[in-house]
């Protein structure tokens, strides 16, 4: 379905959210409080257009004073372990349509583990394994010990328009099942909290089924250990993760939904501004920082160290600009050879988006949207150091040069004209392997979030996306697997 034109001017979407209030409310008051709520958002964003320069002053300043504040509080909220209750837990049977264990969400602990819900899924009294359409191959697919055991099972974290169907599509080539996202109603994935038994039963699943490949299409829980942290849970597995341009990644949302319509207008990323409480797990606000530390409101610092702490448990990290060169690492885990994918031949040209629908939008209007996904571009620009570190490490050559401007002032430039010189990159920190010691977690901090991921009872995420057996209140894709 082709999307239309979205309306995205700043006097368009003035006028939207003034005719909205009205519409809601007779009060005149009301009428008047969200336009200007706006105009002053929009008032704020062009004075930091005008004074950017020393804007990067102040960031690097006050970046340094909130790091040494979250490392503080970090040391203090990591400290203990959650108070989990759970009855049994090593005994459930997953099998059941109810269990009487929970990851409990409790005063005690950081405000950053909180997952609404926290009680198990209703699990069906059927609840087994299903062959995905996508996998014709599985029924003659026998196990032999000699042959598979010494084979790699990947692990993919498909962040919603992060590139992750078309790593799939290569995959699905080469093995007996690749699934484009496991569902958990299928019993594909997502079947335990404790990461040795969500970890057996992805190698059971490989065993018995021949699924080669998993993608966990959905915003992770807290607590949910991916990738997983211990020795014995990582056994024969290999977690990997496409991280993209959180702005790219927003415009791709905008083209593929359609905002016009008054019925689409609550679920566009332009309103959400003026929402409160849980946004769903696909709204197009920093949707990779959501979807990697679990914040279903408001994003913290401690959400970002989240993320962080999970992109360094990667095997590797896929940057957008980079996703050529992973096949470098990729095709050799189990030898694959042939195909477009797993040839020699490096496409050096970025990927072509499709045109621009922010082009006659407002650069202010822009500068706000910048700045509101600057979690997203925090922990983008990681992604990029990770990337570029592990695929020198495992030995990809003719690496291109790393990028040391900032991704958000990249963008920023893109649409304000803006030259991003020498002078901006001395008060700013640049994004380098050399500096990525200022763009890493707290250690103290990701410390604690492994003694939570390794410390889960033996109980059923309750989850929320594709595929998952508890669906929540938004329209889910095709039951294509």
């Amino acid at each position: 379905m082709s999307a239309r034109k979205v309306p995205l001017t700043t006097r368009k979407y003035v006028k939207q959210i003034t005719n909205k209030s009205e519409a809601k409310d007779n009060n005149a008051t009301m009428k008047n409080r969200v336009p200007l709520v706006l105009a002053g958002l929009l008032n704020l964003v062009a004075w930091s257009v005008v004074f950017v320069v020393t804007v990067s002053l102040k960031c690097e300043r006050g970046h340094n004073n909130t790091e040494a504040t979250r490392i503080r509080n970090n040391k203090s909220e990591s400290a203990a372990l959650p108070v989990i209750i759970a009855s049994n837990a090593a005994n459930i049977d997953h099998s059941a349509t109810s269990t009487s264990a929970a990851v409990e969400n409790t005063v005690d602990e950081p405000s950053y583990l909180q997952w609404d819900p926290s009680t198990p899924p209703n699990i069906p009294d059927d609840w087994k394994f299903t062959r995905p359409r996508f996998c014709k191959n599985t029924a003659n697919f026998r196990y032999d010990n000699a042959t598979h055991s010494n084979q790699t099972i990947i692990v993919y974290h498909h962040m919603q328009h992060n590139a992750g169907t078309r790593l799939w599509s290569s995959a699905r080539k080469f093995v007996p099942c690749a699934l484009r996202s496991c569902w958990q109603k299928y019993k594909h994935c997502m079947v335990s909290y404790d990461e040795k038994v969500e970890a057996n039963h992805l190698r059971n699943n490989f065993k018995k089924y021949g699924v080669q490949y998993h993608s966990y299409e959905l915003m992770l829980p807290p607590r949910f250990s991916l990738p997983f942290v211990s020795e014995e849970a990582r056994r024969g597995l290999f977690f990997t993760t496409i991280v993209r341009d959180p702005f790219k990644r927003l415009l791709t949302s905008v083209r593929r939904h359609n905002y016009t319509e008054i019925a689409d207008k609550e679920e566009s990323p332009f309103w959400i501004d003026l929402q409160t409480g849980n946004q769903g797990p696909y709204a197009g606000d920093n949707l990779n920082a959501r979807w990697l530390s679990g914040a279903q409101e408001r994003l913290s610092n401690d959400h970002v160290n989240i993320a962080k702490c999970r992109l360094q448990l990667f095997d590797l990290v896929i940057a957008d600009k980079l996703y050529e060169y992973a096949k470098k690492v990729i095709c050799p885990l189990n030898n694959w050879k042939g195909d477009q994918y797993c040839n020699d031949k490096i496409k050096r040209r970025e990927h072509q988006s499709k045109p621009d629908p922010l082009n006659e939008t407002d650069p202010v209007l822009i500068g706000a949207w910048i700045e509101r996904l600057r979690p997203s571009f925090e922990i983008y620009d990681y992604a990029r150091i990770l990337s570029w570190k592990q695929m020198e490490e495992r030995g990809v050559q003719d690496l291109p040069v790393l990028s040391e401007v900032p991704s958000y002032m990249e963008t920023f430039a893109r649409y304000t004209n803006l030259e991003v010189t020498d002078s901006h990159l001395k008060k700013i920190r640049r994004v380098s392997v050399k500096n990525e010691g200022y763009f890493q977690p707290p250690v103290e901090f990701c410390d604690g979030m492994k003694r939570y991921w390794t410390s889960n009872p033996d109980v059923v995420p309750n989850v929320i996306g594709i595929g998952t057996i508890s669906r929540g209140d938004f329209v889910l894709h095709s039951d294509n697997t």
